[in-house]
Formats: C-alpha cells, structure tokens, sequence
C-alpha cells in the first residue's frame, strides 16, 4: 500500500525555532483567532503535528499556544487595520514515523532543527498509524475505543499488551473509569478470556458480559457464597480477635496449635493425650511431654498458616490453655492459673465474633465454599467471567478488607501451582486503594492487606494479572502502582493523583499529565511500554452501562 505523504502545505502550520531534549518551538503565524475567519486558524492546543526533519518524521502534540510579551495587546480591538501578531507554540515530541511500516515507533529517529516545517497531522493518517503501531490485522485484540483525533480510526490491543503487564484505570468521580471495566469486560468476554471481578459496589450485577454473579448474602440474581475460614491464616483471625499482646495473644496461638493437633489426629488421641468431648485438648494436670511429641509427629499440619480446626472450639480451648506450667509433678501441667481472669474478654470477643452475621462470610456455611466455586471456575472453560460482589460485606471489624485480602492470598497460592499458565487469568478490582498498602488491626495484632500487591509484582509469570481500577491513585503503593504497565487514565482533578501517576510511568510526563483535568467523561488518555506515546482515546461504551448513579435527590 502507497503511503500517504505526512507533508501536505495545505496543513503548514508553522516552522521549528527552538529545540531542546523532548520540546520545540515553534513559529505558529495561522494559530491567531481573526473575525469571521476563526475556522481558518491552524496550531491550537491539543493538536497532533508532524515535524518533517527530510528523512524523519516526527510527531508532535502542541502543549502551549502564547503571543510574545509585547506584542499582547495586537490582538484587542482598535480603530484601522489591526497589527500582525505573531504566535508561537510548544510542542512536546513524541514519537517517529516508520513509513516504511506505516506506524508509529517509540523514541525520536532524530531530533527536529531550526527550521523545519510543522504540519497539522491528517486525523485519517494519524489513525492508521497509530493502530498499525499497535496490533496487526491478523491479532487477537482489544478494541478499547475511538483515537479522539485518529479520524473515527480503533484503538486496538493485543490482550498480552493490555494486560500482560497488568492495567491500571484510573479516574475521578464521573470520569468514566466504571464505564471502561465494563467495556473491557465485554471484550474480554467476545475474545474468550477469563476474569474475575470484585465489585465492591454492586454496580456490575447487569452486566451481560458476566456469566455468574455470587454475593456473601442474599442478593437479587447472585448465587450467595462463604469463604472457609480454614483458609485464612493466623495472623488474619489475630487481626479479627485482637487479643491483648502480654496475656491473651499467646494463649490464643496456643489454642490454635491444640485444635491443629486435634485436626490432625482426626480425633484420635495419642498416648498420653486427653482430647474432650467437646473437641478440644485436655491441658490441666496432664503430662506435657505426650503433648509436645504428638506435635513433632505432625510438624507439618501444625507448622501450617492456615487455621485449619474447629473454629467454635477455640474460645472452649483459649480458657483450657489458662493453667500453670507446672504443677505437684514437674511433668505436668498445672491446675487453673490467674490467665482464666485475663482471657474473659477474648473468649467473649471471639464466641461474638463467630456467630456474628457481619463476619458470616468467613464462619458461616451458608451457600457454597468459594472455595470450590473458583476451582470449579479454572476447570471449566464454558465460564469465562465471574462476578464476586462485596456490597453486602460489612467494613466492621475490616471484614471486608480482610475477606478480599484472604481471596487474593488463595489466588496467588494457585497461581503459584501452575493453575493458570495454560489459561491465563485477569482479575478486575474496582475501588482497589481500599485493599492495598494498607495494616489492619493493633499495634498487638495486624495484618498487612499485600495480596494484590504481590500480584501485581509477581503473578505475570504464573498467568495471573490484574486491572486494578481506583478514583485516588495516590493511595495506591509506589511500588505496586509501577507495577501496573499499562494505564488508561480518565480525568483526574487531584493534583496529588497526577503526580502519583506520573512518578509511575515514565511514558506520562508533566506536559502529556496537562491534558488530565480536562478530559470529558468516557475520554482517557491510555499509555504504556508499548504503545508509540500516550493516545487520546474515547472509550466504547459497553453493552449495558454499570449502574454508577447514586440516590435521586
């Protein structure tokens, strides 16, 4: 196919009069607005350029549009013929043109010199360029949205460049960050994907891009769930329980080792070990020594994070731990010590706790395991996307924090098994600074909510990335927020969240990071490693809207 030339003296806009590492100025003598002729100015702000440097082509993005100081006032209203003004404009560099390839590639081939000529970019040509930059004809891709100046040209992805790399999807309130998780949903789900998503907010239950919907209570059109306890670790339920760190913590970490053994022995006691009938382990007055040796016989069970044992015989088992240690004999324990006194509170704290409806995502059985719901999901290819909703956890006791946190370790310890080097896995987590770099708990007991921090810094390898998506990516961790490659960012009002994103990718510099506050809803401007420069795009809009609208004042 010919290519079109990039220099068309219809679309002269000015010529280069200074140039340093990634800016040039230039003259812009069309760039005045004239009554009657405001539609003849060429050079405004936000336009794409091309700098034709002879052999190279350059595009550019004008930044900045000003007249010289003293030459401002040539442009007001006065009696006879008005004086020339004479404008000039910055335009940040972005890329070259490979017109043998008819694309765009990343860096400049050669800097532009005093002199040349810039050109408006033909919209039609901008467009083809840029998408042939991006994904071949051939490729399974992404179609995210229209280029804003790409002449109605697609913005196309293949999905290893959109989410191999993980994504981020960044946007204030009314930005349009909810409409584009439900666009990529529906892309993912034409390409034949598989996700999972968090909706914190239950503004994806309509969806037709979901296949399933599962809630931990009763939700109209979800199928309700509960995540065992038994695969959360100790340091969670200490987060939960919060015992005092002198007293009441050890003999909680004892309980648990006790009702691990009980477990472990499946209810056969060994030689020397009194197990209750109200399954628990016998301490008062017994010979320590059968103890600790059925212990070193299963290390490996006890040793274990996981809170594997009958979660309501642990405030029976916390009190049994409360005895003195040693007794008239030496080699057994004591009778009752001063602890029972200290302990009262935590054994009431965890027998609330337990039978709380707030916490019956994690202790109660109501509906099916999660558990066996996402095995069921990763061995079943006919499901391709799943939709968990939080809307019914409660934020008391950081319930909901750490439930998602406690779903993410799991994730990641089967991506760890090699579950989804075959059929990768995208997890979409809307509202994401909620879970992330954040410690809940005490100063005695907490839990540092990192899951989805390790996914993003490790899970590529293991098949599993992650779209993180957040209205303040200022409270998103440095380091798990440069993790996130590829960023589709919609308009930010923060001055505190720009920054945020611009410290983290370095293809968004200040002067792209200038168009953000001016976005208009469902517009973004999406960048990444490998795409040519950051793209003005507006996004599709999906099949069905999320219901992202609050109550009808």
């Amino acid at each position: 196919m010919t290519m079109r030339s990039l220099v068309d003296p219809d679309r002269y806009v000015g010529t280069v009069t200074v140039v340093s590492a990634s800016i040039a100025q230039a003259n812009l003598p069309q760039a005045t607005a004239r009554p009657e002729r405001r539609s003849l100015a060429r050079g405004a702000v936000g336009d794409f350029v091309f700098i034709d440097c002879e052999s190279v082509k350059l595009l550019g993005r004008i930044i900045e549009v000003k007249l010289p100081d003293n030459e401002r006032l040539s442009v007001e209203p006065a009696m006879g013929s008005p004086p020339e003004p004479h404008p000039v404009g910055r335009i940040q560099l972005l890329a070259s043109v490979d017109q043998k390839n008819q694309k765009l590639v990343r860096g400049l081939r050669a800097h532009p010199r005093i002199g040349d000529a810039v050109y408006l970019a033909q919209p039609e040509l901008f467009g083809d360029l840029a998408a042939n930059s991006l994904s071949g004809s051939d490729q399974l891709s992404i179609d995210l949205g229209l280029l804003s100046a790409g002449g109605g040209i697609h913005l196309k992805l293949p999905p290893e460049k959109l989410f191999g790399r993980h994504c981020g999807v960044f946007g204030a309130t009314g930005g349009g960050k909810s409409w584009t998780i439900a666009a990529i949903l529906d892309q993912i789900k034409a390409n034949g994907g598989k996700c999972i998503l968090f909706d914190p907010t239950g503004e994806f239950a309509n969806l037709p891009s979901v296949t399933k919907h599962y809630a931990f209570n009763e939700e109209e059109g979800a199928e309700r769930v509960h995540f065992p306890y038994t695969q959360t670790t100790e340091e969670d339920l200490f987060a939960l329980f919060r015992p005092s760190g002198q007293s009441q913590g050890p003999k909680l970490r004892e309980a648990m080792r006790s009702l691990k053994l009980l477990r472990a022995c499946q209810g056969i006691e060994p030689e020397g070990v009194v197990f209750t009938a109200r399954k628990t382990v016998e301490k008062a007055n017994q010979p320590r020594a059968p103890f600790y040796n059925a212990l070193d016989s299963h290390r490996d069970a006890i040793n274990s994070p996981l809170c594997d044992f009958r979660i309501t015989s642990l405030p029976e088992q916390v009190t049994a731990e409360c005895v003195w240690s040693t007794g008239n004999n030496t080699d057994n324990w004591g009778g009752p010590d001063n602890s029972v006194a200290h302990c009262e509170t935590l054994v009431a704290r965890i027998k609330t706790l337990i039978t709380t409806h707030q916490l019956s995502c994690l202790f109660g059985t109501a509906g099916q395991s999660l558990v066996q719901v996402l095995t069921d999901f990763f061995a079943n290819d006919a499901d391709d996307i799943i939709r968990i909703s939080f809307r019914s956890v409660h934020f008391e006791h950081n319930t909901r924090e750490i439930l998602l946190n406690v779903i993410g370790r799991y994730l990641l310890g089967e991506a760890r098994k090699g579950s989804f080097r075959a059929r990768p896995v995208i997890v979409a987590l809307d509202e994401a600074h909620q879970s992330l770099g954040r410690t809940v708990g005490d100063e005695y007991a907490s839990v540092r909510l990192e899951s989805f921090g390790i996914i993003a810094k490790e899970g590529r390898k293991y098949g599993l990335t992650s779209i993180m998506a957040t209205q303040r990516p200022r409270d998103i961790p440095h380091d798990v927020l440069s993790q996130l490659r590829t960023l589709i960012v919609h308009r930010l009002t923060n001055d505190e969240d720009r920054l945020a994103v611009e410290r983290s990718c370095g293809d968004l510099d200040k002067n792209a990071a200038m168009f953000i506050p001016t976005l208009a809803p469902g517009e973004a401007i999406i960048v990444g490693p490998d795409l040519p420069a950051p793209m003005p795009i507006q996004i599709h809009e999906p099949l069905i809207p999320p219901d992202s609208k609050g109550p009808d004042y």
